[in-house]
C-alpha cells in the first residue's frame, strides 16, 4: 500500500500577523474599459481587475485616465466609478435582497442609480461629506485639492451634510461642501448635467485560448492566443494594432512574449487583432493570468499546474535528507515509508523547490511542525518558517 503525505508551507515574512474575517461578496464588475485596478482590504499592492470579477466588502477600486468600472450590488444598485478615482466598497447583507452599503471616495467621482430601499442603506461618504439616499440618480464628485465635494441629484432625494449642517437635495438639485463650511444647495441646469457616465464601454474585448486545455505539468511553458473582438457584434476585430499587457496574480506564475525571458507582467504585440503569450507555473496550483489594453474589457484566464510523481520523488527526498541533517525526528518520522503526494504554499510566495533550499542552507528557519492526519490515510505536514534572524555585527 503507497501511503502519501502532503506538504504545506506557512511563511511569516513579518514579525507581526494581522488577522482578517473573510469578506462576503457584494457585488461584481458588470462592465469596465481599460486597466481597473483592485485591492483587498488585507493587501496593499493593487492587482488588475477583469470583467465579472466579484468584489467583497473592504475592496478598494482604482482608475487611472481614461479608464472606467461599472459594478452591479446584489441589490440591483448599479455604480459607475469615473477615470481617476480611487473608491472603497463596503456593504454588509441585511436581507436576500437588502443591503446596507457605504462607499468612501478618496478622490474622484462616482455615479450611482441606486434600487429602492426599503429597509437598507446607501451611502457615498468623501473627506468633506455624506451622501444618503434611499433610491435614486445621483452623482457625486470630490476634489481633493479642493477639499470639496460636490453633489448632482437626477432623480429621487439626496440626503447631504459634512456634521456642520444637512441639505435635502431633489431632482435636477446639486450641492457642494467643503470640510469647515455648510453645504450651499442650487438648481441644475439641464445642460450642466454630468454626462461622462454615458460614454463608459469598452470597445474590444480580449480571447484568450491555451494551446493545451487541463493540468499542465510545473516547469512546462505552453502558448496562450490572444484574440480581439468587437465588444458590440462579438466578433473577431482584425483591425486591431497595439500593445496589451498580460499580468498574473501570483509571483508563482509567469509569463514572456517569446519564451525566453520570465516575468510576472509583459507587454505583447496585437497585430492584426491576433497575438500570443507565453506561461509557465513555478509550483502546483491554480494561478490566472490577467489581460488588459486601453479601451478593452480585462479577461482572466485560470490554469491548473501540478508537479509530477518523479519531482515528487526528488522533493520527497529533499525534505528528508533536511530533516535528517537538522535533526527533526517529528518530520522523518512521519514521512518515513511515504511518498509525497502535493505541496501547496498557505501563505507567502514562493516556490517548493526555493523553499526546501533556503531551509537547507538557513536561509529559513522551521518554528513548528503540525502533523495532521487526513480520513483519505493520508497524514500533512505544516511548516511554519521564517527568515533567519539577521545578527548584528
Amino acid at each position: 500500500m503507497n501511503i502519501k503525505f502532503k506538504l504545506r508551507v506557512l511563511i511569516y515574512l513579518f514579525v507581526g500577523t494581522m488577522l482578517y474575517g473573510e469578506a462576503r461578496v457584494v457585488a461584481a464588475i458588470s462592465s469596465m474599459k481599460g486597466n481597473v485596478q483592485i485591492r483587498a482590504a488585507s493587501k496593499r499592492k493593487y492587482d488588475t481587475a477583469y470583467k465579472g470579477q466579484m468584489i467583497k466588502s473592504g475592496d478598494w477600486l482604482k482608475t487611472d485616465k481614461n479608464v472606467f468600472v461599472a459594478i452591479v450590488f446584489l441589490d440591483g444598485s448599479n455604480v459607475k466609478i469615473q477615470s481617476n478615482t480611487e473608491i472603497e466598497i463596503k456593504s454588509s447583507r441585511l436581507t436576500a435582497k437588502e443591503l446596507k452599503t457605504q462607499m468612501y471616495i478618496a478622490e474622484g467621482q462616482a455615479w450611482s442609480k441606486v434600487s429602492n430601499q426599503t429597509n437598507g442603506e446607501f451611502k457615498i461618504k468623501t473627506p468633506t461629506a455624506v451622501a444618503s439616499v434611499k433610491g435614486t440618480e445621483f452623482d457625486v464628485e470630490f476634489d481633493d485639492l479642493a477639499e470639496s465635494t460636490t453633489l448632482t441629484v437626477l432623480e429621487g432625494e439626496v440626503l447631504f451634510g459634512n456634521g456642520i449642517n444637512d441639505v435635502l437635495a431633489g431632482a435636477m438639485e446639486g450641492a457642494t461642501a467643503s470640510k469647515d463650511e455648510a453645504p450651499i444647495k442650487y438648481k441644475v441646469d439641464p445642460k450642466d448635467l454630468p454626462q461622462w457616465q454615458n460614454n463608459t464601454d469598452a470597445a474590444w474585448g480580449l480571447k484568450l485560448t491555451p494551446s493545451k486545455t487541463g493540468r499542465h505539468p510545473v516547469g512546462q511553458s505552453m502558448k496562450v492566443s490572444v484574440q480581439v473582438i468587437n465588444i458590440k457584434t462579438r466578433e473577431s476585430d482584425n483591425g486591431f494594432n497595439n500593445e496589451i499587457q498580460i499580468f498574473t496574480d501570483s509571483e508563482l506564475l509567469s509569463v514572456s512574449k517569446d519564451g525566453s525571458s520570465w516575468s510576472n507582467n509583459v507587454n505583447i504585440t496585437i497585430k492584426d487583432g491576433r497575438g500570443s503569450v507565453h506561461v509557465k507555473g513555478g509550483a502546483e496550483g491554480k494561478p490566472s493570468i490577467v489581460a488588459t489594453s486601453e479601451d478593452s474589457e480585462s479577461s482572466k484566464l485560470q490554469f491548473e499546474f501540478y508537479i509530477s510523481k518523479s519531482k515528487k520523488r526528488v522533493l520527497g527526498g529533499k525534505l528528508s535528507a533536511i530533516a535528517n541533517k537538522k535533526g527533526l525526528s517529528n518530520i522523518t518520522d512521519i514521512i518515513s515509508g511515504k511518498s509525497l503526494k502535493s505541496t501547496s504554499v498557505v501563505s507567502g510566495e514562493a516556490n517548493i523547490e526555493d523553499i526546501l533550499q533556503k531551509v537547507d542552507t538557513g536561509e529559513l528557519e522551521i518554528i513548528e511542525v503540525l502533523p495532521v492526519e487526513n480520513s483519505d490515510g493520508s497524514v500533512t505536514i505544516k511548516l511554519i518558517l521564517k527568515p533567519k534572524s539577521q545578527e548584528s555585527n
